[in-house]
């Protein structure tokens, strides 16, 4: 939170550094003075962006001597911007007390000028850079108060510095006269702390006695379906999250287990409590286990099955269920069109290649492609949908070349490929340059093909982006190839960047929990539970109520982001690249229809 709110500080100061003018008397000492100083401010900016936090002080140090003489002069049409401006100047200059100071002196002289409102927040964010939170908050409603337009643009800064404050301390501030902006997020945090320590009847008590603050605001509503939750609360204290997972499997466990760490997250600190009921199946009697959830009105949705071609199996029953099913891993087309309440978390082959392809020639700007690819009806989906999306967007597929999975031997395809590309050469018109550089799309079935088809387009001096599918995500092979992959991009559907805050702490649970570190599959069990945890904790207690949320919603995770519309498949996919010997992600794409 507080690094989120350093950020803020930065940004916040950045935002307004081109202040008007305001109807006081010209000054061309002042005008002058006042422009040379926002250059000096802006060579500031420049120098942190390019060198760090700690450049640019010579400079704010001009801007802020330029600013203090306007200040100075005699009242005219610069006074005010300078204030404000040299305030954030002396802020840059890590003298928060004497910006304090100055910002004080301003909303005494000038309640009713324009920049009233920025001087309150600014004042905001150095109490936050103080850890005086509570005079942070105070401010920062000052400045809503003072706002003419947009005040919920305040919303996340103000919520952050909620979550700092103690909910014995929030109860005094509610005691002042607050915009109602605040005054939400203060009675939000002490509801529901109330309700996520079992005391759901005080948290419904403490909201209605709130709500004659909120009496013709748009946040009025918003408190009555805060008391319609709790009323749901107390007359359903628990409800399930359904589970189907391959019997005597090892990643059925590490799935199982990520599942719950989440929901010992959430039956920490959130309500209903969540319990978990867990179904193990064979592919003889897959089916039969869904059916048994069909009576079991506390279950909200189920995860699993994992097998794109045991969802198959499930799929006739789905619309009898009429529970959620979201399978976390499956990746095969079709599997959401077989029953409306099947959800795929993982994105299926045709959403990766169409990622694929929209970045190759949106981010990378590539126009012509190649492909080579191996003959299998695994690999069809992947070349037909990467094809289509070229098409689709002025793209052109230039050559393909299929060879059999059995093949080791690819020279006669890239001497086939090469040949093509010498000809698209000789037959461009006259004055029309053809790009360098294309797009070779190379859809593989084993890790093995990424030595060999490397080591072949290193050989033959192809001039290529090689774009693979999720099966290039392999270190091992990269590396050992790595004189000719650096360089290679391609798709994931899960990508864990195991320095990230979220990803730390779930391992540290995990160990706590099982005494081992958590593998891949347990992190797809703890993203796909707290996409539903999130949904049970906004309020949503049947599956009727989830299935509703999941077609339209949108959720970070440690593994993926995952981003559902009415198709019920994600539509977000990890680009990564092996880049000097090692694997990051470039982008977190999401695909657009």
């Amino acid at each position: 939170m507080i690094r989120f709110l350093r950020l803020i500080l930065f940004f916040v100061f950045v935002n307004c550094y081109l202040l008007g003018q305001s109807d006081k008397i010209y000054n061309p000492v002042a005008d002058s003075l006042f422009k040379s100083g926002v250059e000096f401010f802006k060579l500031g900016l420049n120098a942190r962006v390019l060198r760090g936090d700690t450049a640019g002080m010579i400079y704010f140090s001009s801007a802020y001597l330029n600013f203090d003489s306007i200040i100075s002069l005699d009242l005219n049409h610069r006074t005010t911007a300078s204030y404000i401006m040299a305030s954030k100047a002396l802020c840059y200059l890590n003298r928060f007390g004497d910006a304090e100071k100055l910002l004080k002196k301003f909303i005494d002289r000038f309640q009713e000028s324009e920049y009233i409102e920025d001087a309150f927040y600014t004042l905001g964010l150095i109490y936050v850079k103080f850890g005086e939170y509570k005079r942070a908050l105070l401010s920062f409603d000052k400045a809503i108060s003072k706002s003419k337009y947009e005040k919920l643009k305040y919303i996340d800064v103000v919520s952050a510095v909620v979550d700092s404050i103690s909910v014995s301390e929030l109860g005094e501030i509610g005691k002042f006269e607050l915009t109602p902006e605040v005054r939400y997020l203060i009675v939000r945090r002490i509801s529901d702390g109330l309700a996520s320590s079992g005391k759901v009847e005080n948290a419904k008590r403490y909201v209605s006695n709130q709500l004659r603050y909120f009496q013709g605001t748009e946040f009025y509503e918003k408190m009555m379906l805060q008391i319609n939750y709790y009323d749901r609360l107390l007359v359903r204290p628990k409800v399930k999250i359904g589970v189907m997972l391959p019997e005597k499997q090892s990643l059925s466990e590490s799935i199982l287990k990520g599942l719950e760490i989440a929901i010992d997250e959430h039956n920490l600190n959130s309500n209903p409590k969540i319990g978990i009921d867990v179904k193990y199946y064979t592919s003889r009697d897959v089916d039969q286990k869904l059916i048994n959830f069909k009576n079991s009105p506390d279950v909200l949705a189920i995860i699993g099955p994992i097998y794109s071609e045991d969802v198959q199996l499930c799929a006739r029953f789905g619309d009898q269920v009429k529970i959620p099913i979201i399978s976390p891993t499956a990746t095969s087309d079709g599997l959401t069109e077989l029953s409306k309440y099947i959800f795929q978390f993982n994105s299926n082959y045709t959403i990766r290649s169409k990622t694929l392809a929209q970045f190759a020639i949106f981010a990378l700007g590539l126009k012509n492609f190649i492909i080579l690819a191996p003959n299998d009806k695994i690999i069809k989906p992947f070349v037909d949908a990467f094809i289509n999306e070229v098409e689709r967007n002025s793209g052109k597929v230039i050559a393909i070349q299929f060879y059999r999975s059995d093949e080791t031997d690819l020279r006669p395809y890239f001497r086939n490929l090469i040949t093509k590309l010498d000809s698209l050469k000789i037959s461009a018109p006259v004055g029309e340059v053809v790009s360098e550089e294309i797009g070779l799309f190379a859809p593989i079935i084993n890790s093995d093909f990424i030595g060999i088809i490397s080591s072949q387009i290193y050989y033959h001096d192809l001039k290529v982006k090689i774009l693979g599918n999720d099966v290039w995500n392999n270190f091992d092979e990269l590396y050992m190839n790595r004189r000719y992959t650096d360089g290679v991009i391609f798709t994931s559907g899960q990508y864990i960047d195991r320095e990230s805050y979220s990803f730390k702490n779930f391992a540290k649970l995990f160990r706590e929990k099982f005494g081992s570190d958590p593998d891949d599959f347990s992190i797809y069990g703890y993203d796909a539970g707290r996409l539903i945890l999130k949904i049970v904790s906004e309020g949503k207690l049947t599956s009727d109520e989830v299935y509703e949320a999941l077609k339209n919603y949108e959720m970070a995770g440690i593994g993926r982001d995952v981003i559902f519309d009415a198709e019920r498949i994600n539509k977000s996919v990890s680009i990564l690249v092996f880049k000097d010997s090692l694997i990051r992600k470039l982008s977190q794409w999401v695909v657009s229809q």
